[in-house]
């Protein structure tokens, strides 16, 4: 028998990791502008770069990595479509807070459920 304790921390574990910066393929092809601030992961050989500031033209991808600021434009590096394995768009502030969120919630939530039985009483 798993003690409960060690059930509640490998659920609150699950839960924390399912709040990352939800990474997805783009669902069309990349023929829209991407917003400037948007995140782009680009996968290239093996190896995966983060970049803002994406511009995408029928024969190569530009872009500026996501610690520098959008305007850099001596920032800006180019890779061939060829070389690309995938990429991916994502929000990691997004996920940050989200994970935030579970983090607060879940103790509040277990200590409201186990509070309400009377904690206050005196």
């Amino acid at each position: 028998m798993i003690p409960s304790s060690t059930r509640f921390a490998v659920g609150f574990v699950l839960l924390t990791t399912g709040c990352g910066a939800g990474w997805h393929q783009p669902r069309e092809s990349l023929v829209k502008p991407v917003p400037p601030r948007q995140q782009v992961q680009i996968w290239h050989l093996g190896r995966a770069l983060r970049w803002h500031a994406v511009q995408v033209t029928a024969d190569s991808i530009t872009g500026i990595s996501y610690l520098r600021p959008i305007n850099c434009d001596t920032c800006r590096v180019a890779l061939p479509r060829t070389t690309v394995d995938s990429i991916r768009f994502g929000n990691p502030v997004a996920g940050f807070w989200k994970s935030v969120a579970v983090v607060v919630a879940i103790p509040v939530a277990f200590l409201f459920i186990y509070c309400s039985g009377g904690c206050y009483a005196n």
